[in-house]
Parts: C-alpha cells; sequence; structure tokens
C-alpha cells in the first residue's frame, strides 16, 4: 500500500479523520469496538501485539486492565506520534513500521490484534505466518476488516452518504481505489474464503466469526441503526495457535 503509507501524514487529511472518528454513531465505535472487545475478553497478563495500531488507544485500555504488556505497529508517523502520546504514562511501546515488513520473534505474545487494517495490505499469507510464529502456543488472534461485501466495490460510495450497496467483482482479488476524506486510497479486496484459508493455512484455529450486527443499546440515532441492518460492513475472526 505505498501510496497510503503517508495517508494519515497529512495534516489535514489527519484532522478530517479524527473529525470523522469522533462523529456520533460513528460506525468504529458502534459496530467494530463492541464486538472486538467481546471477542477479546479479559486482558488481564496478557503480553499484547497490535498490527497497525493507529493511535494506540486499544492499548491504553488494555494496560488499564491488567495486560502485561503492549507492542502496537504502525506506519503512519503521525499516528505513532499520536500513538506515543496516548502511552505516554504507560508501559506501552509503538514501533514504527509496517505490517508487511514486521517480522515475529518467536512465542513471544498472548494476543495479536488487527483493527480494520489488513485491508489495506495485499499479500497476507506471510503476515498470518508471522502470527503464528509470534503467538504463544494457546494464544489467540483477533482481527476485524471491512467485510468483504462492501471491499468488492466502492462504486456506490461516489454518491456520497450510501443508501445503497452494491456487491460487484466479488471473485475478483486485488485493489479498489476509491476517494476517501478527500484523498484517493487503496485497499486490497480479500473473500471470507480467503480469510478463512489465511488462518487455517497459517495452522491456527478458528474460533469466532462475527459480521458486525448492530445493537439497537450502542446507537443515539434510530434511522442510522436500522441502517446498518442492511449490510455487514465490519467482520471480526477470532483464531488461536494450538497447545
Amino acid at each position: 500500500m505505498p501510496e497510503d503509507k503517508a495517508f494519515y501524514d497529512n495534516s489535514e487529511l489527519l484532522s478530517g479523520y479524527l473529525a470523522h472518528r469522533a462523529r456520533p454513531d460513528n460506525p468504529n465505535d458502534t459496530l467494530e469496538r463492541p464486538l472486538f472487545l467481546e471477542l477479546a475478553g479479559d486482558l488481564t497478563n496478557l503480553d499484547i501485539l497490535d498490527l497497525g495500531c493507529g493511535n494506540a488507544a486499544f492499548g491504553k485500555e488494555a494496560l488499564l486492565q491488567g495486560a502485561r504488556s503492549y507492542t502496537g505497529i504502525e506506519v503512519s508517523q503521525s499516528m505513532v506520534d499520536l500513538a506515543r502520546q496516548m502511552l505516554a504514562d504507560t508501559s506501552g511501546q509503538v514501533r514504527h513500521e509496517s505490517i508487511e515488513t514486521w517480522r515475529a520473534q518467536t512465542e513471544q505474545v498472548d494476543l495479536v490484534s488487527s483493527r480494520l487494517a489488513l485491508h489495506y495490505v495485499e499479500n497476507l499469507e506471510s503476515v498470518f505466518q508471522e502470527i503464528y510464529e509470534v503467538l504463544c502456543p494457546g494464544g489467540r488472534v483477533i482481527i476485524s476488516v471491512e467485510h468483504p461485501v462492501i471491499t468488492s466495490n466502492f462504486e456506490s460510495l461516489a454518491e456520497g452518504r450510501r443508501t445503497t450497496w452494491l456487491v460487484n467483482n466479488y471473485f475478483k482479488p486485488g485493489a479498489r481505489v476509491h476517494q476517501w476524506l478527500g484523498n484517493q486510497v487503496t485497499k486490497y479486496h480479500h473473500t471470507l474464503e480467503e480469510y478463512f484459508n489465511l488462518v487455517a493455512d497459517a495452522g491456527l484455529e478458528l474460533k469466532h466469526v462475527r459480521e458486525s450486527r448492530p445493537k439497537k443499546s450502542y446507537f443515539l440515532s434510530e434511522e442510522e441503526y436500522e441502517r446498518r441492518l442492511r449490510i455487514p460492513l465490519f467482520l471480526l475472526i477470532a483464531a488461536c495457535k494450538p497447545r
């Protein structure tokens, strides 16, 4: 994702993104976060590695819950700066590198997380192999990505706020370029089958699959809740390394 590596390093884009994330009923907080935390469960005494950590808000939350250690991997220097500010009063660490170039130290962590980052990576086979290597036996991985029915086609996004979702070219893998926050961004489409096979081929055991079904209690707007019932926005997968 070379053109995306500096995406958040543009100050105007970063400000736009942070404003986007602060909106009421934003999908990250209403759909992805509750399911991710449910799958993560008790974080006490866990060593955690977070691929594509963003501002490391999860890291701070995990450490406050009793995680033993937290290391974030992040390619954007602006996000690294925000993450280090977030973790300033904790033992958490952030490394400035890409998911593609990150290499595991064998059997080092209890939990690998990656939240809404892997759909920016074209070749995921080596990433999942590295995840397997870095996990202790019995360790877990939890990922969230944009759902394949979303990444298959972004044409309906050109209309502005989506009222329809076009699923097209689903079985054609690869790059999908579209406009987001006023700038061009590239995401990579992977089918459900691909994600499940990546887990299995890496030697991991699939435990849970969730498709961001909305819960009304997380929404302020009835209209937005009803809108999110129409199509799964995110896919979450939890797996573990056999003991």
